[in-house]
């Protein structure tokens, strides 16, 4: 399978796991969107991705913020 980037957070999908809805070829991943498949509100996918830098990273929450932030504002999902 082909490796492609969520539109909306930049992670690497390779199977179809990591495809929103398990559909490959969704646009966005697991992480991003609904079990069917649909892209979250903005608020909700920032909100998810600070968490994740935060525990997974050891970032403070105004330092999560500010890189999230920079990492939606160069994903086609929020320009």
């Amino acid at each position: 399978m082909e490796l492609r980037k969520c539109e909306s957070c930049g992670m690497a999908m390779a199977s179809p796991s990591d495809f929103g809805g398990r559909k490959a070829g969704n646009r966005y991943c697991r992480h991003c969107s609904y079990p069917s498949g649909e892209l979250r509100p903005r608020y909700e996918v920032r909100e998810n991705m600070v968490l994740y830098y935060m525990k997974a990273k050891r970032m403070e929450r105004a330092e999560a913020e500010q890189y999230v932030d920079t990492i939606m504002e160069s994903n086609p999902a929020w320009q």
